[in-house]
């Protein structure tokens, strides 16, 4: 067992059961990343340390601020999901860095031209939520990106302690997964639920078990492993598939973390766009614009079609209530104004107008002949902590 296999068409590659007999070397948090600008970007709210409830794990993730800045380096690329012990600071689980799409200007890594000359490992790139495997009190658990806690967290957790309790991942080395239940859909849905293997990554080197082993790791443990392709990179960009995102492209690198880059379908990306960019507080804006709402329908789930028109009879529910209370108090007003500029008529009227609760910069604006419109959707826009109809923790 754990013998060398011949790969004629590359390099020389291990079977899953050799990683299993290495020695697991103690990483720590300090050997990844300097701690002290680990420290500057927890102050600066670009990385987010989340506390184990049971343990003394942390979990360090990059934060939506480090996304809006820009704030790329060597931290935070690396805090994706990185767990570690706060006595200890071992590293006890690390995922793959961040990673980009195929051509993004900003990383020039990842333009054609930079791309290394051997093909890569084609993978499906699935659309769930990022499962990072770890182990508290000899029991197996499964984290998100950000936190030990979420939602997906606690049903992937419950999915492999129900299915594969005894599950034999390599020592040093954790396990990634892609956690989906349809209670979990972004965009794609899929005829099972489960976890599905994405690969495993090495926790001294970051490097990437190669395809073929990974596999076969995963077929030795019962569990699904991600489609792989025998297709050129070439091209993977003009297709477009619907009901699915696309693919990864991973070169594996001995002993340093992997080259990978994304690949998704123009139609999963325009739906993607719109289920978690599409805010509340936007739809209140299409509306109160006068917009039509139908373009948003096209091709996107009948969930999301469902909260869009929700949230529509929502908001104008709140606008038609508020206008005819606003218009029956005016019209209830018991006396007449002759002049709304008088200022004794005006006295009266605002006498009357301060003890309509919530109604008094309408009356006046109806009193002096303006339009209550604009008011109304300025009183009743939603609060910007709403959020969006789906949000995608990638």
């Amino acid at each position: 067992m754990g013998c060398l296999k011949s790969n004629p068409a590359g390099p020389t590659t291990y079977t899953y059961l050799s990683f299993q007999k290495e020695a697991a070397a103690l990483t720590k948090i300090s050997d990844l990343m300097d701690m002290e600008l680990l420290a500057k970007h927890v102050a600066e709210r670009t990385v987010n340390v989340q506390s184990h409830p049971e343990s003394q794990l942390r979990i360090a993730n990059y934060t939506q601020r480090a996304q809006f800045s820009g704030a790329w380096d060597e931290v935070t690329m690396q805090c994706r999901g990185l767990i570690f012990d706060a006595d200890s600071l071992e590293v006890v689980a690390r995922p793959w860095r961040k990673f980009w799409n195929l051509g993004d200007v900003r990383f020039p890594e990842t333009l054609p031209e930079n791309l290394p000359a051997t093909p890569p490992a084609i993978t499906r790139k699935l659309d769930g939520s990022l499962g990072i495997s770890y182990v508290l009190a000899g029991s197996q658990r499964v984290a998100t990106r950000g936190s030990f806690i979420s939602d997906q967290s606690a049903w992937a957790t419950e999915w492999i302690q129900r299915n594969h309790a005894q599950i034999a991942i390599p020592d040093g080395w954790t396990a990634l997964w892609e956690i989906v239940y349809d209670d979990n859909r972004i965009v794609v849905r899929y005829a099972w639920e489960g976890l599905v293997c994405l690969g495993l990554v090495k926790i001294d080197t970051g490097e990437e078990m190669q395809l073929d082993a990974a596999k076969a790791w995963a077929e030795s443990q019962g569990v699904r492993y991600v489609e792989s392709f025998d297709k050129p990179l070439a091209g993977l960009a003009d297709e477009d598939e619907d009901n699915e995102e696309g693919y990864v492209a991973t070169w594996v690198r001995e002993g340093a973390p992997p080259l990978k880059v994304k690949i998704k379908y123009a139609t999963y990306v325009q739906i993607h766009k719109i289920l978690t960019g599409t805010s509340i507080v936007g739809v209140w804006e299409l509306l109160r614009d006068g917009r039509d709402l139908s373009a948003l329908k096209t091709g996107v789930p009948e969930e999301f079609c469902a909260w869009l028109d929700g949230l529509e009879a929502r908001l104008l529910g709140e606008y038609r209530d508020l206008e005819q209370r606003a218009l029956a108090a005016f019209h209830a007003y018991p006396r007449q104004v002759d002049d709304p500029k008088n200022p004794e008529q005006r006295k009266q009227f605002a006498a009357y107008a301060v003890e309509q609760k919530g109604l008094t910069p309408l009356l006046f604006t109806l009193l002096d002949g303006g339009d209550i419109g604009p008011m109304i959707w300025k009183t009743i826009r939603p609060r910007g902590d709403e959020g969006t109809f789906k949000k995608d923790e990638e």
